[in-house]
């Protein structure tokens, strides 16, 4: 007798958000950034990701975020030294910047895990924290090739630097072949950390291995890219012929040449987007819990092709109705069901405080390649 399929139980996400009464506090938190000189940019943090996730709903009961500016503000300060030492180091010498470069793509793994743990431990729903318990050397063990290729573009900048005879064979073939060979497998390996290592009460989460998808998503996404490429070659070709009658200046030729490759990009950001999107979470589960998106592609793009409009034509004004906007369309695209209810999840032993360094080192510097 074959067992019959358990029943699933629908949990739909909510956002309740408004984009005239998110602009509020956006403007109150623009204004007094700049009267701080970017000290309150920490308290401004915490009240948007407060806004966003207590605006978000799953089943009826909204999320939460704990965490604190002061920690923020801490790691804020960290950020702007690693930055400086990095924008400076070269200016002193190749040796002072290698070494720079060096000694970030080594930490990049233990500020990746403290990201992790700050956003998760200090994220709530229905009073349960999310969690993320890797060990440093879980971290150290995924993230050993982004590492290594980290490293090894530090070595092509030196050959470049040093060597005329290896300069172009480094610098334009070789490490630009190996990262688009290694990049899906890498990504693939960072989001499967991720997910696995995440919690929500004494639940764990898991993920399957997509690695195939990530290959074909990205594949799809180089021939959108490609495809882009050739249309905005003709494009350039005609707006050049059109200036050059017009007798244009090249500032005037450089702002069509960015607004033409911005198009480009609308396109092939939001594909890439929402393919990885549906791929992380129909393979992210919990022992009772399965994930899905509804997500598409064009009505992303048609979002994003608005809210650039807008924001373009209202100087910036209209930025926080974009991102509610943005907000509202991905939350309530995605899909959860359980075949129990959430209120069995049985909440943690393990809710410590986290220190905000890593979560914003990574920030300010993209380690943190969440969706």
């Amino acid at each position: 007798m074959v067992a019959a399929a358990p029943i699933t139980t629908p949990a739909p996400f909510e956002f309740t958000g408004d984009g005239a009464e998110y602009f509020r506090i956006w403007v109150i938190n623009l204004l007094l950034t700049l009267a701080t000189l970017g000290i309150y940019s920490a308290w401004a943090k915490v009240r948007k990701a407060r806004y966003f996730w207590q605006n978000t709903r799953l089943a009826g009961h909204p999320f939460d975020f704990h965490g604190r500016p002061a920690a923020i503000l801490r790691g804020r300060i960290l950020v702007v030294v690693m930055l400086l030492a990095y924008s400076w180091s070269f200016q002193f010498s190749l040796a002072a910047g290698v070494v720079t470069l060096t000694i970030l793509g080594v930490l990049a793994p233990w500020l990746f895990l403290k990201a992790q743990q700050f956003r998760l431990y200090n994220t709530s729903h229905r009073g349960l924290r999310f969690g993320f318990p890797a060990r440093l050397r879980d971290a150290y063990w995924m993230a050993w090739p982004h590492v290594l290729l980290w490293l090894g573009l530090v070595a092509s900048s030196v050959a470049v630097a040093t060597s005329p005879s290896t300069r172009y064979a480094a610098a334009f073939v070789i490490f630009p072949l190996l990262i688009a060979v290694l990049l899906p497998a890498l990504h693939h390996r960072l989001k499967a950390f991720q997910h696995r290592n995440a919690t929500f009460g004494d639940q764990g989460f898991g993920f399957d291995s997509a690695l195939g998808a990530f290959y074909k998503t990205y594949l799809k996404a180089l021939g959108v890219g490609l495809l882009s490429m050739a249309v905005l070659a003709a494009l350039g070709t005609a707006l050049a012929l059109a200036l050059s009658r017009w007798h244009a200046t090249p500032a005037m030729a450089s702002v069509a040449f960015a607004m033409l490759g911005s198009t480009v990009y609308m396109f092939i950001w939001p594909y890439m987007s929402v393919r990885l999107q549906q791929v992380v979470w129909r393979h992210t589960h919990t022992d009772s819990v399965s994930f899905d998106t509804t997500i598409g592609v064009w009505g992303l793009m048609r979002l994003v092709g608005k809210c650039v409009a807008l924001t373009i034509l209202t100087a910036g004004l209209y930025w926080p109705f974009a991102a509610v906007a943005l907000a509202r369309y991905r939350i309530t695209n995605m899909r959860m069901s359980t075949v129990a209810p959430l209120e069995s999840v049985d909440a943690g032993a393990d809710i410590r405080h986290r220190s905000a360094i890593g979560y914003e080192a990574a920030d300010g510097f993209g380690f943190d390649i969440g969706l």
